[in-house]
């Protein structure tokens, strides 16, 4: 086969082409740290390489959304811890106010107090994030939950908590709602609550309450009427009217049990005077307080009306606490879940340094090798380039005499 000058030439000057690609490509990985900077140079490891790189990133975002939880459970954490604050000011308040010593003045500046605790309460509930996102709506977060008209109070957020992904697998709740953490309370002693008749002569006052039995009181027939027939009798007759507890004996301070509670009342009843013994229902916090500054400024002339006034000050008293106890439930499920954001954060990073690692096993360059392999590529090209010069000059003519 007859190989022409030319052809020979050409094929040279393509080898020599191909010399000088590859050691741009190897001066290019040099200049980048990276092995490949376009996946036709390794079209398996940089397929590898997007898909660790994509998980990296999802990680990352992950980790956005715990911070912006762990930012708005922290604040909710801390107006929580406020309304705290406030409702333990407000029964000290109630305390303070049902002491014979004070008058019917003093105790009207008590609930004028109190008045402006509910303010504070209702900026609690109104309480945004960072963002301007409201604490206590639900996912409803860019609307006010709570709203005062004519003294009552109205929520327009939702009953859906706001979810969060900060795994892959794993959600958490970055607040609670208004309904739960406002409204959704137990008044009474959180099983049954004591409601006092309305047309009261006497001085009874109910006061400490409590289930005895619980599967007694399921199996009754609440609510329960007690009647006193007299000063000293009363009967209790459940919702049918059917009698449960008849012609009892009462004395100042005598403790009440049947159907596995027992109530402690004290004081002179008149006949006809009552008490309703009805389950407990929701009560938010704000008709508890509403109905504490009632009991304070109604009348309270004689010992019928210092009673009803004790009475209903007990029955706030009862729901402040069971809305205490609410509230630390709550703030005991944001303390978990602030906890179980440091522990996914952990796990988050542990998986994205390994992910790293991987990575940088796939796409990044070795330094040693690629310097001796850009020598070696540069030694060759010169070499290639030195013969190339040299074959260009032979000529048949340089041998003729």
């Amino acid at each position: 086969m007859r190989i022409s000058s030319s052809y020979m030439s050409q094929a040279f000057l393509d080898a020599l082409g191909q010399q000088q690609t590859n050691l741009a490509q190897t001066q290019q990985q040099i200049s980048t740290g990276l092995r490949f900077s376009q996946p036709s140079q390794d079209p398996s490891a940089a397929t590898q390489a997007l898909e660790i790189q994509s998980s990296i990133d999802q990680i990352s975002q992950y980790g956005t959304n715990a911070n912006l939880a762990q930012s708005r459970l922290s604040i909710e954490d801390s107006q929580l811890s406020t309304l705290t604050n406030v409702l333990q000011r407000v029964r000290n308040l109630a305390v303070q106010a049902a002491n014979a010593s004070q008058t019917a003045d003093t105790r009207a500046s008590i609930a004028g107090e109190i008045q402006q605790q509910i303010q504070g309460v209702l900026q609690i509930a109104n309480a945004q994030d960072g963002s301007g996102q409201y604490l206590f709506s639900g996912t409803a977060s860019g609307t006010a939950p709570f709203s005062q008209t004519a003294g009552t109070f109205s929520y327009a957020g939702n009953q859906t908590q706001r979810l969060v992904q900060i795994g892959t697998n794993r959600q958490v709740a970055d607040g609670d709602t208004g309904a739960r953490v406002f409204q959704q309370i137990r008044n009474g002693n959180g099983t049954f609550i004591v409601g006092t008749g309305a047309a009261n002569q006497g001085s009874v006052i109910a006061g400490a309450n409590s289930v005895t039995d619980p599967t007694a009181w399921a199996a009754g027939k609440p609510p329960y009427t007690l009647t006193f027939s007299n000063p000293t009798t009363y009967s209790v007759t459940d919702s049918t009217g059917a009698t449960v507890v008849a012609n009892a004996t009462y004395t100042d301070g005598a403790t009440v049990a049947f159907n596995g509670v027992q109530l402690q009342l004290s004081g002179t009843p008149v006949a006809g005077d009552s008490f309703r013994v009805a389950a407990s229902a929701n009560q938010d916090l704000f008709t508890t307080l509403q109905n504490l500054v009632t009991a304070l400024t109604g009348p309270q002339q004689g010992s019928a009306g210092q009673a009803q006034m004790e009475n209903g000050v007990n029955r706030a008293i009862e729901a402040i606490d069971q809305g205490l106890t609410n509230i630390s439930n709550v703030r005991s499920d944001v303390g978990a879940r602030l906890s179980a954001l440091d522990t996914q954060d952990n796990s988050n990073s542990a998986v994205t340094l390994q992910l790293k690692s991987t990575l940088s096993n796939l796409r990044d360059l070795d330094y040693a090798s690629a310097v001796t392999q850009l020598n070696q590529q540069l030694t060759g090209l010169q070499a290639a380039q030195a013969a190339y010069v040299k074959i260009q000059n032979l000529s048949l003519f340089n041998y003729i005499q």
